[in-house]
This record gives C-alpha cells, structure tokens and sequence, in this order.
C-alpha cells in the first residue's frame, strides 16, 4: 500500500527529532565522562542541588563571579543567592529530576526541550500549512539549524526552556486553548529576566497582524516589559548589586560612560539620548554582524531576513544581542544566546510561507532548500560547537591541538580517579558537574556542605 505524503512527512520528522535527540543525549554523556562540561554546567547543577537541600538558587560558583568577590576582593558566599545575577525562578521545576538522576538530569533537561519544541513547531505548520511536506521541512531546519544545534551541544542553559514556551504559546493562540496562552505567557518570562522582551514581540507582531484581539496583546506586551522592569530593577537588587554593577556596565557600558553602576532603566535611557551611538552599534562590525544573520537564516533558505513577521517576533532580542557587548560574544551562533531569536525566527518564517505556499511546488526550490540544510549541518559539525565534537575535530590547527578519544576518556578517568581520594567529609552532600564522586548522587564537593 502507497503510504500518504502526510504519513511520510510525518514519520520523517520523527526521524529527524529522534536522531536529534540521540546524537544530543551522546554528546552529553560523553562530555560529563570526559569532564569537557564546564563551569556553567557545575553552577546550575548546584543550584538545583541546593533547592534540594532547602536553599533554593545558593550556589558558590556563581558567588565566584559577583561583584562582591570580582570589585570587593571578599571570598566567595556559600549563602550567594544567584538571583540576583540572573532571575530564573522557573528553574526549580527540574530540582526533583537532579534528585533522581543525578548529573544526568540536565541533558536530559536540555535536549528533551528543545527536541519537543521542535515538534511542537511542527504541529504549528501542520495546522497553518495545506502542503505537509512543508510543514516537515519547517520542522527538519529547525532540528538542522546552527543555532540550535550548537547551544542543545553546550553546557546547560536556563534558555533551553525558551522556545518549547514560544511555540506552546503560539499553538495556544493558534488553536485559541486560552489556558494554555496563559500557562506559557507566565512561563516565558519566568524563564530568565530578559525574556519578557519576547512576550512583547509577540505583541508587537499581534498587532500589526491584526488576528488576534488588541486587549490580550495589550496583555501580552504589558506583562513581558513590566515584569522585566520589575525584576531588573527591583527585584534582581534585593540579593546582590550584580546586575547594575556588573552585567550592565559589562554588556552595556558603552551607553553609560564612567558609570560603575546603571539599572535597565538607565542604560535604557542613555542610549535613547545617543541615537548615533544606538545605530552604530546594531551594525557594528558589519561582517560579523551579517555572518550572523546568514547563519541563523541559512536552515531555512535565508527566509526569515526577508520575512516580516520574523523580524517583528525576533527584533526586540536580537536588537538587545546586537546593542550589547562583553566577553561572552553574543553574536556566536553557538552560544546559549541564539535562542533568544530562534523561536520569532523559525515562527515568523512559517508565517511567511502561509502565504507563499504555491512556491514549494517548485522542485528546484526544494532542492536549494535542502542543500541549504545541508550547509547548515556542514557548518554546524566544522565549527565544533562548545568543542563537543574535540574528540573528532582538533580545537586549533596552528598551532595543532587536538585529544583523541582515548586521550580524553584516559583524562576523566584520571581525573576521577583523584577525586576519589577527597575523604567523604569533605564531600558529603557535595555535587559536581562531572559527577565523579561515590555519593548516591554522584558528585563531588564541589557544593559546601551547610552545618
């Protein structure tokens, strides 16, 4: 029996989000035997252990990097709350799965996301597009896509939670299930202090679109930037000074002269004061800049740069990443920031081809497209995301430094090996990113155990 494109389509996107999804849980696993996961992986992992333990969000690590122990020289905290570094109150729902599965729990986090965000982003196609072949092509750049491959590879990220909460709130509003609207409006700016910006893109692009009532965009919007006012400037202040003396002169000093400290409200307002400034700075540099763009659009044929409905869903976040600057470089297409643009990315492309469907007929066009996915994936598996393909790819060909397998796994072993002559005391109740310890949950103290 002839089975149906939309069988077909549908069982190639279950492929795709499975090869995903495995490729992505190896990688994981290797990068923990290998202890290539790195020092964002140990901060969350203890955060989450500390919730545990009855200290929500304490975490040493993150104490590490505040403005107390950088600007004051004082130790670091073992009561640091990091919320006031970044506020991520939604992360205490996977506290429960640290308890059970120990350093294994944030892979499966991550890649589990943003493998069901991908299929949920195929559902969205399959309800806006007639052609199903399309709606599996949509879905298959996403899981294709630098931009997200590269961040799912790395070490975890409390932005692996953004786009599942995107699209979910984007089915709600297309199949108009309003509980589910609201579910994931209160989710998505729970996610992290900044990503109430994208719930006031989606307003954005409600109104100018006109299929959706003005007072929920109204909402919508007035929640995203009022709670991310909120948060920045009265919230985040009440457990640590990092946020204005740090990440905002680090990120957006430029627009603040010899400030040593500065609220959003006031970064904001310096840079509307400095509309020069503001516009050399979107474009600066211009190279990077437009390799950024390219590769983001790359997986779905360039696209999403054409499309209006993306730059309306993407341009609040991909303005912030562009106006900002600092060590961490937010226009690297393999860094956690990227997903901050992907979901108003890969949704308002979708839209664009709602209307624009009859061009898929086009044979050629489909092989571009595909060849274009295809580039993506090249691109992605050269670039070595977070070095989690170091095991095949050397780091640097000038000069040479590459591990082989055996090298790496020789070194975790080694590694873990002198772990286990830390003496139970010092690690009791301890857990480390690399999980190398004899604990029940296997960890090493690298968490300070409360007396």
């Amino acid at each position: 029996m002839k089975r149906s494109p939309e069988a077909d389509s549908q069982r190639t996107v279950l492929l795709a989000a499975a090869v995903f999804a495995v490729v992505g849980l190896l990688l994981q696993w290797w990068r923990l035997q290998v202890l290539t996961a790195s020092y964002d992986q140990g901060i969350f992992l203890q955060v989450l252990w500390s919730g545990l333990q009855g200290h929500p969000f304490e975490s040493t690590l993150s104490s590490q990097l505040s403005t107390n122990v950088i600007h004051a020289g004082e130790l670091p905290a073992v009561g640091y709350h990091r919320l006031g570094q970044h506020f991520t109150p939604i992360l205490l729902l996977w506290s429960p799965l640290v308890a059970v599965f120990g350093i294994w729990a944030l892979p499966l986090v991550q890649v589990g996301l943003i493998t069901a965000a991908g299929l949920v982003l195929h559902r969205l196609a399959r309800n806006t597009l007639v052609d199903p072949r399309l709606a599996a092509f949509v879905a298959c750049s996403f899981y294709a896509a630098n931009a997200v491959i590269g961040p799912t590879w790395g070490n975890f990220t409390d932005l692996c939670q953004l786009p599942l909460a995107f699209f979910l709130l984007m089915l709600g509003l297309q199949r108009q299930r309003w509980w589910l609207v609201a579910v994931a409006a209160v989710a998505l700016p729970l996610i992290r202090e900044d990503t109430g910006v994208l719930l006031v893109g989606i307003a954005l692009w409600m109104v100018v679109r006109r299929q959706h009532p003005l007072g929920l965009a109204m909402a919508l919007g007035g929640l995203g930037i009022g709670w991310v006012l909120l948060v920045t400037n009265l919230l985040m202040p009440i457990f640590s000074d990092d946020n204005s003396r740090r990440f905002m002169v680090e990120n957006f000093g430029q627009y603040i002269g010899d400030a040593e400290q500065a609220s959003s409200l006031g970064v904001l307002s310096s840079a509307l004061g400095q509309p020069l400034l503001v516009l050399r700075e979107l474009v600066s540099p211009p190279l990077e800049t437009l390799r950024y763009l390219l590769a983001q659009g790359l997986p779905l044929m360039l696209i999403p740069l054409i499309s209006l409905d993306s730059w309306l869903l993407m341009g609040l976040p991909l303005m912030g990443l562009l106006l900002a600057q600092g060590s961490n470089n937010p226009l690297s297409i393999n860094l956690r920031y990227t997903l901050l643009v992907v979901p108003g990315l890969f949704y308002g492309a979708l839209e664009w081809w709602s209307r624009r469907e009859a061009l898929f007929q086009s044979r050629r066009l489909r092989r571009v497209w595909l060849g274009c996915l295809l580039l993506s994936l090249l691109f992605t598996l050269m670039a070595n995301p977070n070095r989690s393909l170091s095991f095949l790819i050397p780091d640097s060909v000038q000069p040479w430094v590459y591990s082989s397998p055996m090298q790496q796994w020789q070194h975790g072993q080694a590694a873990r090996n002198l772990l286990q002559k830390i003496p139970a005391r010092c690690h009791r109740g301890g857990q480390h990113a690399s999980g190398a310890s004899p604990g029940p949950t296997g960890g090493v103290g690298a968490l300070p155990q409360r007396h």
